[in-house]
């Protein structure tokens, strides 16, 4: 009964709704083209079928596993050494936002960031510095997403310096200015915080603006399952799309990155 109710539950609503509909128009043009006699069959019945099959692999955490996994798995959390001054180098991960429209506080991805940075920063021992990577994305008078995740910083108890790069809009830019950061102020030893998703891109992109420093990827725990658990693990929702996405999106970005060598 549970498997029942977890299957009608998950193709109730989108995504799996969608798959549903999809299927159903598939079946519709097989019908109607085989009363018809028509041989343009596979034009009208593949199309949604092979869209509802895109829909599905991507909608299941055995997709998502399989799509964003292996971004989340690249890389392993490495902390600068002991006794050393370091940098974490906090990427903005986007804002909440109030019921007029202004940003708030950080994303919940961009405060698992600065939680992960505040937290391993605090248990070294050394001087470490927190550099909050982030301007006004959309071009609107909110503040920063650098000064929102400050504040994020200050409220979990950091103590320590936090230096704001508050002229990024991109992955490539926070990289940009947070190299010219390190450099004024001769850091060798820096941290790269972001989600394990968005690490690859992250890292490829430190390594070419910023080849003198030593970098340390630091990523809050993975976001696709990496378990097969059996049916759930099949079943769409949601989260599992937008996860999904996130991994297309990454190596999209990746790939232009690469192309553009930036």
């Amino acid at each position: 009964m549970f498997a029942i109710y977890k299957i009608a539950g998950a193709f109730a609503a989108p995504p799996g709704l969608f798959i549903i509909i999809l299927l159903a128009l598939a079946a519709s043009s097989a019908v109607k083209a085989r009363q018809h006699r028509t041989g343009h069959m596979k034009f009208t019945t593949i199309p949604p079928l092979l869209l509802a099959a895109a829909f599905y692999f991507m909608s299941i955490p055995a997709g998502a596993f399989f799509i964003t996994g292996p971004l989340e798995a690249k890389y392993a959390t490495k902390l600068p050494p002991d006794g050393e001054t370091a940098a974490f180098i906090v990427l903005a991960g986007g804002s909440s936002y109030d019921s007029d429209g202004s940003s708030v506080q950080p994303s919940p991805l961009a405060l698992e960031r600065v939680y992960t940075a505040e937290t391993l920063a605090s248990r070294r021992e050394g001087e470490s510095i927190l550099v909050m990577s982030g301007g006004n994305v959309f071009g609107d008078k909110d503040r920063s997403e650098a000064s929102a995740m400050r504040d994020a910083a200050r409220a979990m108890g950091w103590r320590g310096e936090i230096i704001l790069e508050e002229q990024s809009r991109t992955t490539a830019e926070n990289m940009k200015y947070c190299a010219a950061i390190l450099t004024s102020r001769n850091l060798r030893n820096a941290a790269v915080v972001t989600n394990a998703f968005h690490l690859p891109r992250a890292m490829r992109l430190a390594v070419q603006f910023m080849p003198d420093a030593t970098l340390y990827p630091i990523a809050p725990t993975r976001l696709a399952d990496p378990i097969i658990r059996g049916l759930p693990s099949f079943l769409p929702d949601a989260s599992n799309l937008h996860l999904s996405c996130i991994g297309v999106r990454e190596r999209i970005g990746t790939a232009t990155a690469a192309i553009l060598n930036r």
